[in-house]
């Protein structure tokens, strides 16, 4: 299986030892916040969490997956705190958060709300195919994404949509 590990963050930012040495915004929770002098946005956030789900989806439909199960399932809360929350979810994300179940095989549209749910640190997992592709999720939107072949154009796609992609093996294999 063929392992990647995406970023939001410039590979030209680390140092010999692998550690990103700009400060940049790591969690939604940090919406308001200045970096470089420069108020991180919703918009702004909005913007990452959409290149990572856009890439999630173009990775699953690249590889010819329908469906992923969810493996490890950590809630972190019995609900969603919406009155704390700039950000929008949808009755479809609030009404998966509640029915989630460690096994559950979710479809394309279900991956797009965990996915997001996963982002916004609501709830961890797993989403694996058997051996066919696992998405696995690290602290700070590190994302591991590993499947049998190198889906069709989608390595090319992450960059120009302002990601960064290196070949590297999930630390939660």
């Amino acid at each position: 299986m063929i392992s990647w590990r995406i970023t939001k963050y410039n590979t030209r930012y680390r140092n010999e030892k692998d550690e990103y040495q700009k400060d940049e915004w790591t969690s939604c929770h940090d919406i308001g916040k200045l970096y470089d002098g420069k108020e991180f946005t919703v918009n702004d956030y909005m913007a990452v969490e959409n290149a990572y789900i856009y890439i999630i989806l173009s990775f699953v439909k690249g590889a010819n997956i329908t469906t992923l199960t969810v493996k490890y399932l950590e809630k972190h809360n019995d609900s969603i705190n919406l009155d704390e929350s700039l950000l929008v979810y949808t009755e479809e994300m609030i009404e998966l958060f509640e029915s989630l179940h460690e096994g559950n095989v979710l479809d394309i549209r279900d991956i797009e709300h965990l996915c997001r749910l996963v982002l916004r640190e609501q709830l961890w997992c797993k989403l694996e195919n058997d051996n066919k592709m696992f998405i696995h999720f690290g602290y700070d939107y590190y994302m591991y994404i590993g499947c049998l072949s190198n889906p069709e154009g989608v390595i090319n796609l992450i960059e120009r949509i302002g990601l960064f992609i290196e070949k590297f093996e999930s630390p939660y294999l």
